[in-house]
């Protein structure tokens, strides 16, 4: 112990004799380790770190089985699963939906959850007030209860300790509170930061809930039973689904089992491992720099070890002493490194809401420090153990005889220094393929077409105080008694007030804009063409008003656009996109053609005129592919029809064209809270912010690794720098002897300007060779650019070459001014 406190405490005393080199050292070793501790943190909170549920690893998703991700099924398949299943534990469900709490001052539209009634008991969750909900309560016509999230409690209801047993409003019904949920419970994960500030509603099943295996807004999550493995569940799953489809003559069904972790987390995965990859090589290159740095500095210790080594010292010595030195190095640089990662915890923190989940939960914990202790070894390793080697096999009596010339180690340390620059360059090389090809794929996404204009447009969304929600939706065959609709009652005229807005240019009501999340799918036939199965039809739908097309500064290709002269009373149309009338219409003229969406059972009884043709529009990303898209009047959809409940009884959107950049969030509320008091007005958002938001991602990958490509670059220019000063340092003499000889200052300068390309060249050699191995690796992160993009290629080659070329000038300078006779007289 003694000894070590020696080595290290003189290891202190010669880095203070080169503050410089030290402080180099430990600035690049901070970067790496900084960088790798923080994606490191990030990849053990999101991907490793169990989620705060009781036995969350062995907690399931199910879904249809040709589906991945979040998919939805039905409450029938959930109540066979449940009554099935011999190998889970527990079976729960819920349905995402939206709703309007009222509170003492205002009403917030929320995400509003339905739950079965086990699940809280399920994942093993305690209310911070009151209790959870009973089976009596998810019974059809039960008492009307909610739950509250902990947020919405202080923020609504002022943290009223009173709250349990009183009622509030939710979407214009009255319920019971009963429970506080604490703010650590936020399930379902995938509605994200949202359910922070929420409320549950346990499931009431209704009568198309009960009676059809197609009424698919259902998520399904079950616990495994202790022993059993998923893929033994996924069996247990196909039996269910057999015997689902002798029942349902006609039909065939598959259910899916995956952790739900992994369903969560699923889409974060590669782009985590992507930039941890992408950091360990940041790392591996200050750690070849740290090296080549101290084996600079062994060179010049050679006197001194050699003297060390004539008074007795041994190999293991001088070994033990240079890694002692890398240990001070390492512990400086990962101490710099953690403060750095914090810093960087800071900025994950301030990242949009969504963009990884569970951010706020986010922080360094003690496997991080496990692994931070383990960099800091591998750093030690990396960075220390050439020099030390090094010095253990140089030849103490030519050190001696040579004196600074260091004879028997210069060539040695020249190759080991020459290797650990083209090791940089191969993976700086790797780093700026990564660079250019992400570069050219938000290119790509910039330059795509969006199908509007996304200048001077604001969309926001609007809630009804009775929003109906989509979880509880029913068709009415009462159609001799329809309730009026909300479309003709408030929205055409707040629609109108919204337009003699003064700035205003034009405003829309549209139920799903771009971008905005809004996914409503139907199924749809062509009147007159015989229905075929294998021929299913199917598009994303929408209620829209007169002037969307114009307002969005969307052409229309063929007919006209709807207009607000579409009324309940004339004649029923629709628009579709291109897409649609290329898909389902291929080589006909759609115009006049009639659509029936859904007869009967969807309340759509009339059957709707094609009048229109709509150039496409990006739907959930840019660049994303385009879906089937069918516009309709929001005055002709019938009241009594599920399409009324889910696109104009529970959310729509308004959408706002000004003169000029004018905020309008102000105008709007004062436009709602003087004609339809009661409604949530929330989500103000230009339509540049939702596509930079949505381009957020590629934008954040570009930036990141482009940062690391770029420290990668300076740690070469270092490298290399360092390397062929070295070189014109050992042929001091030899260059002398060359210019004494006749040789010109240019060509001793040309000299050590081919040595560096040499190293550039054989480093960049390298560095394509495995950006080509791992070029399929990175095909799921680009947009109409292929992994072995021509251009990208020759962009790297170029950059590292003139940068090869900007390195070595400095040396090559020096080299050239060496006097002859200077250089000859010195030995």
């Amino acid at each position: 112990m003694q000894t070590l406190f020696y080595d290290l405490s003189y290891a202190l005393r010669q880095l203070r004799k080169t503050p410089g080199l030290a402080l180099l050292a430990i600035l690049t070793l901070a970067l790496g380790v900084g960088a790798n501790t923080a994606i490191f943190t990030v990849i053990e909170n999101v991907l490793l770190r169990p989620l705060p549920y009781a036995n969350s690893d062995r907690l399931l998703y199910i879904g249809p089985g040709d589906k991945t991700g979040f998919a939805t099924t039905s409450w029938l398949n959930y109540r066979d699963i449940r009554n099935q299943s011999q190998q889970l534990e527990a079976v729960a469900g819920y349905s995402e939906d939206i709703g309007v709490v009222e509170g003492h001052d205002s009403s917030q539209s929320v995400v509003a959850p339905r739950i079965t009634t086990n699940l809280i008991a399920m994942l093993g969750a305690k209310p911070l007030l009151g209790r959870s909900f009973t089976e009596a309560e998810g019974q059809a016509g039960g008492p009307q209860v909610v739950m509250l999230s902990e947020g919405i409690w202080r923020q609504v209801f002022h943290a009223d300790s009173g709250i349990v047993g009183t009622a509030i409003k939710v979407s214009g019904k009255s319920y019971t509170v009963i429970g506080v949920m604490p703010d650590s419970f936020r399930f379902p994960e995938q509605v994200g930061p949202e359910m922070s500030k929420g409320v549950w509603l346990p499931v009431q099943p209704t009568a198309e809930m009960l009676k059809d295996r197609g009424y698919h807004f259902f998520n399904v999550v079950g616990e495994l039973r202790p022993g059993i493995s998923t893929a033994q569940e996924q069996g247990e799953l196909d039996s269910i689904a057999a015997h689902i489809a002798k029942t349902d003559s006609g039909n065939s069904y598959a259910f899916r089992a995956t952790l739900y972790q992994e369903v969560l987390t699923g889409s974060m995965k590669p782009v985590l491992y992507a930039l941890f990859a992408a950091l360990a090589l940041v790392l591996l290159i200050a750690c070849a720099n740290v090296s080549n740095l101290l084996i600079a500095r062994c060179l010049g210790r050679q006197q001194e070890f050699a003297v060390r080594a004539a008074l007795g010292a041994g190999r293991v010595r001088l070994i033990r002493q240079l890694l002692s030195e890398g240990i001070v190095l390492s512990l400086f640089g990962c101490f710099a490194g953690v403060m750095l990662a914090q810093l960087a915890m800071m900025l994950v923190h301030k990242l949009p809401e969504g963009t990884i989940p569970r951010a706020e939960s986010i922080g360094i914990h003690w496997t991080v420090v496990l692994v931070l202790a383990a960099i800091a070894i591998l750093t030690t390793l990396l960075s220390s153990l050439l020099p030390a080697l090094l010095v253990a096999r140089s030849n103490p009596q030519a050190a001696l005889q040579a004196a600074s010339r260091g004879i028997g180690s210069r060539t040695v340390s020249g190759k080991l220094s020459g290797w650990l620059v083209m090791g940089e360059v191969a993976l700086s090389a790797l780093l700026l393929v990564g660079t250019g090809l992400l570069f050219h794929t938000l290119w790509n996404l910039q330059q795509s077409r969006l199908g509007f204009e996304a200048a001077h447009i604001t969309a926001f969304s609007v809630m009804p105080e009775n929003s109906a929600g989509f979880s509880g939706m029913t068709v009415s065959e009462d159609t001799g008694n329809a309730p009026p609709s909300v479309a003709t009652l408030t929205y055409r005229p707040v629609l109108e007030a919204v337009r003699s807005v003064p700035g205003v240019e034009s405003a829309a009501l549209v139920t799903s804009p771009p971008l905005s999340g809004m996914d409503i799918n139907t199924s749809f036939e062509v009147v007159g063409e015989a229905k075929d199965k294998a021929d299913k039809k199917d598009g994303r739908i929408s209620a829209v008003s007169g002037d969307y097309a114009r307002t969005m500064g969307t052409p229309v290709l063929r007919g006209r656009m709807i207009d607000d002269s579409d009324v309940a009373t004339s004649p029923f149309v629709v628009v579709i996109n291109d897409t649609l009338a290329k898909k389902y219409f291929a080589g006909k003229d759609p115009l006049q053609k009639q659509i029936d969406l859904g007869g009967k059972n969807t309340g759509m009884i009339r059957p709707y005129t094609v009048v229109g043709v709509l150039a496409d529009q990006v739907d959930t990303s840019v660049g994303g592919d385009i879906q089937p898209f069918i516009l309709v009047p929001q005055q002709q959809i019938p009241t009594t029809s599920l399409f009324y409940q889910a696109l104009l009884e529970t959310k729509v959107n308004f959408v706002v064209k000004t003169r000029g950049q004018i905020p309008v969030a102000a105008d709007m509320r004062s436009v709602f809270h003087r004609d339809a008091p009661g409604f949530a007005v929330d989500g103000f958002q230009t339509m540049q912010e939702a596509v930079e938001g949505n381009t957020f991602s590629q934008r954040l990958g570009l930036y990141l690794v482009g940062s690391f490509a770029g420290l990668a670059v300076a740690m070469v220019i270092a490298g290399l720098y360092g390397v062929l000063s070295q070189l014109v340092s050992y042929r001091r003499r030899e260059i002398g002897v060359r210019m004494a000889l006749g040789a010109t200052r240019g060509s001793v300068a040309q000299l050590i300007l081919r040595q560096g390309l040499i190293l550039i060249g054989a480093g960049l050699g390298i560095g394509l060779l495995l950006a080509f191995a791992t070029a399929r690796l990175v095909k799921g992160f680009l947009y109409q650019v292929q992994p072995l993009d021509a251009w990208t290629y020759a962009a790297v080659v170029l950059t590292l070459c003139v940068i090869g070329v900007f390195a070595s000038l400095l040396p090559a300078r020096r080299a050239a001014s060496i006097e002859p006779m200077e250089a000859l007289r010195m030995e």
